[in-house]
């Protein structure tokens, strides 16, 4: 089993939310640096024990080069050392991925996440190698992001073959179609790699009961995953499943197919951000009003609340 540099200060494994920020922005499409502080200190009001930028959440592929600078500077800024900060370098290329961790590095963040390069998947070896290449351009720990189009390759065998022959893979956030199959397959093997939720809070309390104990979900309503998860955690099984089958899987009924619009949306009505637009181009058409109703009447019901720092 690896370890992490003590310099770093983080945990082998996580237990607890690790929620995925969004990038707010104004009405006109420019960095909307209040907004971003506030989601970052609502996030740490609802218990965060990590706080990541550039995942899918984020919009990661439609940012601007230049302003990863600035966005990871705020946020660094704003957590100011309560918790790790990790960095997603999902790109193109395996170049690019390492400028991205190499900046992260230099600004820093606690630990990095990437997935294959977007544009086009490698096979087996090129996964490796890809991966190995990244691990040798920092010392930062890095967390293997899974997602529904590299499921099928990132196999629990491959990623346990880069976990024990790889420098600093630490860390999975298993996703796709068979994330759970997958996250059950890595901790029945022990071997010390770390299995982190997804899926937008899908099968949170299964994967709980799998022996999962950190999660990347529930931006939008933080306070509701973080409750099902410490619940989980401190041994109220039955709380937590309350929770999820009462709280949080009502409004994922709507959130996941929407999710990119309602992240902000949601943030937005509760007050934590100004404004609910997303980066140009918008990932799919709009939720339809008669949707949007329905989902204000779930939030209502499952005791959705504003949040009261306005900072």
């Amino acid at each position: 089993m690896q370890t992490i540099p003590a310099s770093k200060q983080i945990s082998a494994s996580f237990h607890g939310m690790m929620p995925i920020l969004p990038t707010a922005i104004t009405a006109g499409g420019e960095l909307d640096e209040a907004s971003q502080r506030r989601v970052v200190q609502y996030c740490l009001q609802c218990g965060a024990v990590a706080i990541g930028h550039f995942g899918i959440a984020s919009e990661y592929h439609k940012i601007a080069k230049t302003d990863r600078p600035r966005l990871t500077q705020i946020i660094l800024d704003e957590v100011s050392g309560r918790v790790p900060v990790f960095i997603g370098v999902t790109s193109p290329s395996t170049e690019i991925s390492i400028e991205y961790a190499r900046q992260a590095e230099e600004m820093g963040a606690s630990l990095i996440m990437a997935s294959l390069p977007d544009r086009q998947l490698p096979d087996a070896d090129g996964a490796f190698e890809f991966y190995q290449s990244l691990a040798k351009s920092t010392s930062l720990p890095i967390i293997i992001q899974d997602t529904p189009t590299t499921s099928s390759l990132l196999t629990p065998e491959l990623i346990l073959k880069m976990h024990r022959e790889i420098k600093g893979i630490l860390y999975v956030k298993a996703e796709g179609k068979t994330f759970i199959q997958k996250t059950a397959t890595l901790l029945a093997a022990d071997e010390g790699i770390s299995v982190i939720g997804g899926a937008g809070g899908k099968h949170l309390i299964h994967l709980l009961r799998l022996g999962v104990t950190s999660f990347m979900t529930g931006t939008e309503a933080l306070d509701l995953h973080s409750a099902a998860v410490t619940s989980y955690l401190r041994g109220e099984a039955d709380g937590a499943a309350r929770i999820y089958y009462e709280q949080i899987l009502p409004y994922l009924t709507f959130y996941l197919d929407y999710s990119e619009e309602l992240l902000k949306w949601i943030l937005c009505e509760r007050g934590v951000i100004d404004c609910a637009r997303v980066l140009d181009p918008p990932a799919g058409a709009p939720m339809e009003a008669v949707e949007r109703e329905e989902l204000q009447w779930v939030l209502e019901r499952i005791g959705w609340r504003k949040m009261a720092d306005r900072r």
